[in-house]
């Protein structure tokens, strides 16, 4: 995971107005691409590549990309022992940026068999690499386990912006990082819609699908 410190107006009962959300999804993207752009030359491999390979279409790199966005509010709760907030899993597409609205903690990442938290800083999103860009990447940037423990004093409120990622509507490692075959790739090659439908089974039922993709 990610911080990544920027200004984000957001409405004080932590669910912005319409027009907000437009203009705050138009930003992300943007951040988006400029996060892409600076793990391309990270990566060694053109910009074009993987900006492609989440925004894709007649335009290529500049096309536009699928995102998708979800609002979550956790109640405070007493008996945060005996519940689950979300349980641990990976996300399971490209790109993950997380807005944490107020200051209550609850998100935790695992590392090294242990959760340790992921306190909220004021005007900071969390960027989340999904399992896609885990393969996209050949296991360069690795996704993450991570969970929300309910806080039992205060609310707490976040919005999550997805977005996917494949290369010519499949899964698999950019070829510019496989080196014409020089380089071993570490996961299979999947079509985008059997990787959507396996990996939501596999998370429905607990597992992580992106292990059974390792070459």
């Amino acid at each position: 995971m990610i911080v990544v410190v920027i200004n984000c107006p957001v409405d004080p009962l932590g669910l912005p107005p319409r027009h907000a959300l437009d203009k705050y999804s138009v930003e992300i993207e943007n951040l988006t691409r400029r996060l892409l752009s600076s793990m391309a030359v990270d990566l060694g491999v053109s910009q074009e590549a993987l900006l492609g390979a989440f925004f894709f279409g007649d335009d290529g790199a500049a096309g536009k990309g699928r995102q998708s966005v979800s609002m979550h509010h956790y109640p405070p709760c007493r008996h945060r022992d005996t519940v689950v907030g979300i349980s641990p899993h990976t996300d399971t597409l490209g790109l993950t940026l997380l807005l944490q609205v107020d200051d209550t903690p609850g998100l935790q990442v695992k590392r090294g068999g242990r959760w340790f938290p992921v306190r909220p800083l004021p005007g900071a999103l969390v960027v989340n690499v999904g399992d896609a860009l885990d393969v996209l990447t050949n296991g360069a940037y690795a996704s993450v386990e991570h969970r929300v423990v309910p806080d039992a004093r205060g609310r707490r409120v976040t919005v999550a912006t997805f977005h996917e990622a494949c290369v010519d509507g499949r899964v698999a490692p950019l070829p510019e990082l496989l080196r014409g075959g020089e380089v071993p790739a570490r996961y299979k090659s999947i079509g985008k819609l059997e990787y959507t439908k396996r990996s939501a089974e596999a998370l429905a039922q607990g597992r992580r699908f992106l292990d059974s993709l390792k070459a």
